[in-house]
Parts: C-alpha cells; structure tokens; sequence
C-alpha cells in the first residue's frame, strides 16, 4: 500500500469518526496521564479471538496487558510482554468465518478480529495491509496490521507503534513458504520483510500526522509462523535504518518463526544473528544480549524447516518451549488447552523433540541439498500448494467438487503449466482420478468437503511436473489429512499439529523462562 493510500484510509476513518482519540474516556485524567492519540487502559486480562483451523472455529482467549509494559527496556525478555504479543499475532490471522467470502476481492472482514483486539488494548488508527485480497492469490507479502497509542508516559510524549503480521490463514499466499529462489537466502520471506518494512515507514509517517508529533517512539513487532520470519528479518533493518527508534525501544517477538538466512546471506537483514551459538557452532551457556525473541514450540517443525544443517539460522534469541512426556505436566496441558474450547489438542499425541529431529532428517535425505530441492521440486511443490490454496465461488459457496474438465481449466490458469503439453496434462488429469481413491480412503471415512475438493488438481499438477509417484502421494495424504484434523498418527503429523496457536498459548502460560531452553529438548 503506498503512502497516499494509508494517509487516505486513515483520513477518512477519523472524518467517520472511527479513529477518534478517547477523549470522553479521558476527560477524567490528569494531564499528564492522558492519551493523545488512542487511550490508556487498566492493566488487566483482556479478550482477543483467533483462528483455530484445528477446531475449524473461531477461539476467544483472554491475555494479560498494560501500558506499563513500554516503560521497561526492550533488552530484557518480558514473558508477559511475550504472551500479549502471542495474543495479538493469532489475532492477526483471518478469521475462520472469512472463509465464507474465500474468493472475495475487497472486504470479507478478515482482519475483524486483530482490528477489536487493538480497540480492546486501547490503540487507534488501525491499518491492515493484504486482507483486501482474495485467498486465491499467491504472493510473496504478509498481511499486516498496524495501529498507534500516543500518551504520556513517565513524563515524557510517547507513541507506541504495534505492527503485527499474519502468520494464519492466509490462503494461497502460502506458495511464498516454499519460494526459496536461487540465491541461499529465503526469497519469499526477503522479499515480503522488504515490503513489509516499506509499510511500516508508511505508517509511522501517517501516525505523526495523526498525534502532531511522536515523541519517543516505542515499536512493538509480532508475527507468527511466516509472519515470524518476516518480523524476525524486519527488525534488522529497523535498527539499521530507522535510528529515531532506539533498540531498547523495539520490542520483538516472534513465534514458530522459520529460519530464512545463512551467515553470508544479506547483512542489512542480520541484526544479533544466532545469538544462540558461538562463532564455532557451539551452544552458548546463555542467552546474550538482544531485543529480538523468538518463542519456538521444540515439537513444532515449522521452525525448523530451512534447517540448521544448511547453515539457517534467525536474528536474535531462539527460546525453545520444551515438549514433555511427563503425565502430570500433559494432563496439566490438556486441562489449560481446553478452557479454550474448540477440539482437544491432545498433548499426549503431540511431537517431542526427537520426533521433529526424525522429520527433519528424513527432510534432508529427501531434498539432498538445498539446490537440489529448487532445481527439482521448487516450482512442483509452489503450483501443488497453490492448486490446494484456490478455491472459487461454486467450491465455497455451492460445495461443488471440480469434474475433469474443470480441473484441467483450473491448471490452464497457472503459467508453469500452460507452457505444457496438453494432451500430457489431460493424461494427468485422467491418473489422478484414479489416483484419488486410494488416498481418500488411507485418511478415513470422514473427510472434510475441502479436503476432498483439492485432491484430484493437486495430483493432477504433481504428475505434470513428473514428481514420483510415492512422494506425491504422500504428499496428498499429509495436505489431506491436516485438513481433515484427523488424531496425529507419525512423525510428521504430530509435528505438524505442533503449530497450532492454541499449543502455543499453552506452553506460554505453563511453562515459565526458566524451563526455555535454546535449543529444543523433551523434559522426560
């Protein structure tokens, strides 16, 4: 979104008198401890809905937050500071319900739930970038959300900027997880940290216009999963080149954040890079200095999936939540898991450490390198996702499965594949009919509409691509089974399920920093 866009948005929201400080709210209040843009709020627990696509749902959970929170320095990790930022970050994702309008271009009320989070905290100004778009678009950028409180804080005129970026249920937009390119860093989270970061310059200059000056200004940064990583590459260049927002005053987190660079990658991305191991590759004794943390599930493999055996690592301080195998501390789970409602995660069921270190081994023996997985599976595996992620009115609204021949006009839309043969793609089409059965009934007898839905085109686009027979059908059956939430049964599964915000919260809100750990481990 260019500048003239935000400042037009935000113009015509406070003409509406939608972004409108508090004033009323505030007219009680000393001077000094008024809000000027936004309000101030009482420290207390406050509600913030997300996106559960394990409970095909919406979730409310309450996360603790105050203002005082920007009064301590960014340099320290601040576990209920984390926790917020965890609250924020899941509201960040579409909600469930958006869904509904999945091939929508323009408003579907997707970014409904991060927009009453920021009113519930009290910031104004709101601004969300990406959530226009249809869920059909694949596209290396995040969607992300911004919105702006400027009070008076310990004397001083202080704007607290929070810039939270989409990490759930973004649709096809997930073709960009797998963009690696051809140089070693990670193209598709570069590329969206460049224009994420192009965003938020954007959005500062609009929140000066809205408060008349910032004062000190104290930037929160969250993202979750992809978002994660372009957080986690954004607040490299905020330190380097936005120096009106000094380092204790940028507040970082991330969760489940996918590594993205090696060491020769891009300096001005590289900001306390692998803080957690010394210059040999050791494991340090503890966490050096940094405002940059990173909250990672040890069951969870998103993390880890440009892996460490590559040279991968992430800006600042992995803390690593432990998995566990203890009966006490997973009964204790479940029963904290549950007061969010939705479906029991089962946290007997979910990944240890040495689960994901399974998966990520058997990962490697697979791709062989990481060239050799861009030169022969890269650009399969993009237009696999990216037939799994498209969905039209008559799927989503009608329940209508795709006969051949519209399967063969969807993949006529996709560039790679309109540059085949097409009586090799009707051929392909044809097998992958046949194909389907099988996989369909390996996952079980209920099996999701969507999940049915996408089948036969995503075999269809791997057998144009000749991907071998075994590991596309493996592949269906994981993308099956994940939608149709299905109990984790291997490895991979279980893993998987580790990603859901709901694991997240979870451990969050059980385990304190003391048992974080900077690398994974299982408490046995």
């Amino acid at each position: 979104m260019k500048r003239r866009d935000f400042c037009k948005t935000a113009a015509a929201l406070l003409a509406a008198g939608t972004l409108a400080p508090h004033a009323a709210a505030e007219a009680l209040l000393p001077e000094e401890t008024q809000a000027v843009v936004g309000s101030i709020v009482p420290e207390d627990r406050y509600p913030m809905t997300f996106r559960s696509d394990h409970s095909e749902t919406d979730l409310t959970h309450d996360f603790y937050y105050t203002d005082a929170f920007f009064e301590n320095t960014a340099l320290k990790y601040d576990h209920r500071l984390a926790l917020a930022t965890l609250g924020l970050v899941a509201a960040c994702g579409n909600t469930y319900r958006s869904d509904d309008l999945y091939w929508l271009e323009g408003e579907a009320g997707r970014e409904d739930h991060i927009a009453a989070a920021y009113r519930e905290l009290g910031f104004a100004n709101p601004v969300c970038v990406g959530y226009q778009s249809s869920l059909n678009t694949p596209a290396d950028r995040a969607g992300c959300a911004f919105a702006q409180k400027t009070l008076v804080q310990q004397g001083r005129r202080t704007t607290i900027i929070a810039a939270m970026l989409r990490g759930v249920g973004y649709g096809a937009e997930w073709v960009s997880n797998l963009h690696l390119g051809e140089n070693s860093w990670h193209y598709g989270f570069v590329t969206t940290a460049e224009q994420f970061f192009a965003d938020l310059q954007d959005y500062l200059a609009c929140a000066k216009a809205a408060a008349g000056e910032l004062g000190t200004i104290k930037l929160w940064l969250g993202g979750y999963s992809r978002g994660a990583a372009v957080a986690n590459l954004a607040a490299a260049r905020v330190r380097r080149e936005l120096p009106q927002i000094a380092q204790e005053d940028t507040y970082v987190y991330t969760f489940a954040a996918p590594a993205a660079l090696t060491a020769a990658d891009l300096p001005e991305l590289q900001a306390d890079y692998d803080n957690n191991h010394t210059a040999s590759g050791q494991l340090k004794a503890d966490w050096d200095e940094s405002n940059i943390f990173n909250l990672i599930s040890s069951g969870d493999v998103v993390a880890r999936v440009m892996p460490e055996e590559w040279g991968y690592h992430r800006n600042g301080n992995d803390r690593f939540l432990p998995a566990t195998t203890y009966r006490n501390e997973l009964d204790d789970l479940n029963i904290i898991e549950s007061r969010m409602g939705g479906v029991p995660l089962r946290f007997d069921q979910l990944a240890t450490r040495e689960d994901v270190d399974s998966v990520i081994a058997a990962a490697l023996r697979f791709c062989k390198s990481r060239e050799n997985y861009h030169q022969k599976y890269e650009a399969a595996f993009m237009d696999m996702i990216q037939c799994a992620f498209t969905r039209s009115e008559e799927e989503v609204a009608d329940g209508v499965i795709l006969d051949d021949e519209a399967v063969m006009a969807r993949l006529r839309s996709m560039p790679n594949i309109r540059q085949m043969d097409w009586s090799r793609v009707l051929r392909c089409v044809m097998t992958a009919s046949s194909m389907s059965r099988p996989i369909l009934e390996r996952v079980g007898a209920i099996i999701p509409l969507q999940a049915r839905q996408i089948v036969i085109p995503v075999l269809a686009v791997g057998l144009c691509y000749e991907v071998e027979t075994d590991v596309l059908k493996l592949l269906v059956y994981y993308i099956v089974s994940l939608m149709s939430v299905n109990s984790p049964a291997d490895s991979v599964l279980r893993a998987a399920f580790c990603h859901y915000p709901e694991n997240y919260i979870t451990l969050m809100e059980y385990y304190d920093p003391a048992e974080h750990g900077m690398a994974g481990y299982t408490r046995r």
